[in-house]
Parts: C-alpha cells; structure tokens; sequence
C-alpha cells in the first residue's frame, strides 16, 4: 500500500526522522508542542496496520486532533513566554527604579 505521494519505505523514513528530529528539540527547548507533533508524525504509520476506509478515516480524525492539539499547545505556551517576559522586564525595570533612587538619596 502507498500513501500519496510518497512510497512506504520513503514514507517510514520521514516519519523515522520527523519522530527523532522534534523528541531530540523537545529534550532540548522543552516545548510540549514537540512531543506532541513527534507521536503525530509517527502515528500516520498506522496507515499500515489496516486497509479498511473507516480505519483510514479514523486516523484522519486522530490526526486532525494532534493537530489542533498542537496549536493550541503552541498559542498558550507563547502567552506563557509573553507574561514571564514581560514580568521580567517589570522586575528589571523596578530594580533599576529601585536603584536610581537609593542613588539620589545618598548623594543629597
């Protein structure tokens, strides 16, 4: 059986290097999106385990849910970045603040 367009062996092979490519980014950065667009690229095997058009169509459907599953994984994991930034830059600015006037007070 093929996958459009690609052949099985091509088709293993991609998903071989997509599953190790984002676990060996997902161990490093840390991101849940990764683990979760690893386990998508590999469960697009199970194309294999059965030729049936309702299996088909129900790996369609699970991989639609990774999918969406993945950006929104990825919008509220950059809304968490965005919140941490910005209350590090108040953090920075308060002790720069706090700095500024302990500077004013020792030199009246």
């Amino acid at each position: 059986m093929a996958t459009f367009p690609l052949n099985t062996d091509k088709h293993i092979i991609f998903c071989i290097i997509g599953f190790v490519f984002f676990m060996l980014q997902f161990f490093r950065q840390g991101y849940k999106y990764q683990i979760i667009s690893a386990f998508a690229i590999a469960s697009t095997l199970l194309l294999y385990v059965n030729d049936s058009p309702a299996w088909r169509y129900a790996v369609g459907i699970i991989e639609l849910i990774l999918i969406i599953a993945i950006f929104v994984v990825m919008s509220v994991e950059k809304k968490k970045e965005e919140l941490k930034a910005k209350a590090e830059a108040a953090a920075k600015a308060a002790a720069e603040n706090a700095e500024a006037d302990t500077a004013e007070s020792n030199n009246e």
